[in-house]
């Protein structure tokens, strides 16, 4: 993962000479790349003037390169991609697992208990470090609500999948709590000048307007991994709007948030990271005129250089050599990829 972040007014994007061409004059920037001589996977527009062109659209869809487009609050507004392979057949397969009621809840439950696995192995790590998380008492409540988990799969056998769906987020949604409370206590250690006091605001309990600076840090950090996201799964070639945990609603990407619940946790080491380093303050982030927060650009790009360092970092993965979490996004989509085809159990 090498995503640039182009910020501010007035840039342009163009072709020139077989060359990307990316130009601000008001900040007196250029940026010059061969054809096939570019790094970057992805790059993310999030200023409110400039131009593309569309000789310049081709060029980056021909390297394989993500355009990503935020809105000012660090909401994913757009994400134009590579064409995707034709699979109608794997879409078929996907629209069939998702009406069998066994399998939807079979791959819900395993999105659950992955999401679990890694918030707690997270809260292990950082409690090495910091002494408000208790990890004593994190074991003790995460394994009285193992017990809601093992009612829920014995229940799944005879109710409404649906049913079975919703008990299913009611375990998630506990074990967030514990997970969230732990973070809320670490970042307000580490900066208690930004006052964080929870994901939900009065606005909006989805929080895309941020109402503090560690909203606003997560809010853009979840945004790039959704893009990433959708780049993983275009690649595949399955359905966007089809998930198994997240119900289908118009507008929404289900089978996005689906995975992005395997991956959150590396956003939150992501600001934590950012944060110990004591480089970012208030003056760095904007406030609008509806008092709503958003990143300035410098804290923006210290967020995704941090992100990218993380998804590039390597990790031993299923106990063979190493590999960086980019590579391990693609298998799991792959490997979920293969269940719905059944070519794997």
């Amino acid at each position: 993962m090498n995503t640039l972040l182009i910020s501010g007014f007035g840039t342009s994007i163009n072709v020139d000479k077989r060359k990307l061409i990316i130009t601000n004059k008001l900040k007196d920037t250029r940026l010059e790349f061969y054809p096939h001589k570019i790094s970057h996977d992805g790059i993310i527009i999030d200023g409110h003037t400039g131009n593309i062109t569309f000789e310049a659209m081709r060029w980056l869809m021909k390297h394989d390169i993500n355009l990503i487009l935020l809105n000012w609050n660090g909401q994913l507004l757009a994400n134009v991609m590579p064409e995707q392979p034709k699979s109608g057949k794997l879409r078929i397969k996907q629209y069939q697992k998702y009406l069998d009621s066994e399998a939807r809840f079979e791959i819900a439950l395993k999105v659950v208990q992955a999401k679990v696995r890694n918030s707690l192995n997270l809260l292990e790590e950082l409690s090495r470090f910091y002494e408000c998380v208790d990890r004593t008492n994190i074991r003790k409540t995460a394994e009285k609500e193992d017990l809601l988990l093992l009612q829920i799969m014995k229940n799944s056998e005879n109710q409404d999948i649906s049913k079975s769906i919703k008990q299913l987020m009611t375990y998630e949604g506990r074990i967030a709590g514990i997970y969230l409370e732990n973070l809320t206590a670490i970042f307000n250690q580490l900066n208690p000048e930004f006052n964080f006091t929870g994901r939900k605001n009065k606005a909006n309990s989805r929080n895309y307007n941020a109402s503090d600076e560690i909203n606003a840090l997560l809010n853009y950090g979840y945004a790039v991994l959704e893009s990433e996201i959708r780049k993983a799964i275009n690649g595949i070639g399955l359905d966007y709007s089809i998930g198994f945990l997240h119900e289908i609603n118009q507008s929404r990407t289900p089978l996005v948030y689906d995975i992005q619940e395997l991956f959150r946790w590396m956003i939150d080491i992501s600001v934590i990271q950012l944060l110990e380093e004591k480089k970012i303050k208030k003056s760095d982030f904007i406030i609008t005129e509806n008092y709503h927060t958003r990143l300035g650009e410098d804290v923006a790009k210290k967020l995704i250089e941090k992100i990218n360092s993380n998804f590039n970092s390597k990790y031993n993965y299923k106990n063979q050599k190493n590999y960086s979490y980019q590579v391990i996004l693609q298998d799991n989509i792959q490997q979920l990829s293969n269940f719905i085809s059944d070519k794997k159990k």
